[in-house]
């Protein structure tokens, strides 16, 4: 995290849906955070917890039914969705970056300037005519990333940016991420893959509507409380296994090691970080 501004305060919010008869589906329920300056958060949860919904609330699509969202008019906002068709709005390359961008800038040199930088960050090498349709799904999510890029936004919100990328391009994105926010800009990242929650600052962890978890990668992987059920059974679990969520292959090497009597006080995310901490073990 590169600053402590806040950026984004959600108070108490609440996005609530009329269901069957006379009940109300509660989507998000209660929630209050704060988001700071150059912070890369991870929104993690099973599906129907609400993460999509608060990404639809932090860009501004989805209406409050209650509670304060607190965000300066003068911040850029920008999102992809999980979807990349429900965000194409021009024919071509070239008129998707047009509607983006000229609102921001008039120049059309300027314009033509940060689509070819946006294009080359992502890794997008065709023309500006090229038609959006010919492009395959995980192509057009490059191409809504590239967009949101090229405004330059304060705040970028990514709901499952990665899930139509092959495994070279989902790297390119997170090595973007980790550049941007050393820059000042806040990204919130909505994922389903605990392996790419291993790069941010925060974690953030919905459940039935509510945030349940909100604090460091280290403490969701392998802080250990005790509920009433599991002091019954002698097991320990940890915030992530307590959601039923899976761990990261890394965690789950270190924790099966950890009952072994290795390591006992190594907290890893990443394969290197993994190698490292049973280097050192060995060699103590």
């Amino acid at each position: 995290m590169q600053g402590n501004l806040p950026i984004i305060t959600l108070e108490d919010v609440r996005v609530h849906y009329a269901s069957e008869g006379s009940q109300v589906r509660k989507a998000l329920d209660g929630v209050s955070l704060t988001l700071h300056q150059g912070e890369w958060i991870s929104i993690v949860g099973a599906n129907g917890s609400g993460k999509s919904t608060l990404a639809g609330l932090l860009i501004g699509f989805i209406p409050l039914s209650g509670g304060v969202r607190d965000i300066s008019d003068e911040l850029t906002v920008r999102g992809v969705l999980q979807q990349p068709d429900a965000q194409v709005l021009g024919d071509t390359i070239e008129e998707e970056f047009h509607f983006a961008l000229s609102p921001l800038m008039e120049s059309v040199e300027e314009q033509l300037e940060y689509r070819q930088d946006a294009l080359h960050t992502v890794g997008l090498q065709y023309p500006p005519e090229k038609a959006v349709s010919q492009l395959s799904g995980g192509q057009k999510q490059l191409l809504n990333i590239a967009v949101a890029l090229a405004a330059k936004p304060d705040i970028l919100i990514l709901d499952e940016p990665t899930a139509m990328l092959d495994p070279e391009a989902r790297d390119r994105i997170e090595t973007i991420v980790q550049k941007i926010t050393q820059r000042g800009t806040t990204v919130i990242w909505i994922t389903h893959h605990l392996e790419e929650a291993t790069l941010c600052d925060r974690i953030i962890a919905m459940e039935r509507g509510r945030c349940v978890y909100n604090g460091a990668p280290e403490s969701f992987f392998y802080e250990t409380e005790l509920n009433e059920k599991a002091t019954r059974e002698k097991v320990q679990l940890s915030p992530c296994q307590r959601l039923g969520l899976d761990p990261p292959f890394t965690v789950k090497t270190a924790l099966l090691l950890k009952q072994k009597g290795m390591m006992p006080e190594a907290m890893p995310l990443r394969p290197e970080q993994l190698a490292k901490e049973v280097a050192r073990w060995r060699s103590s």
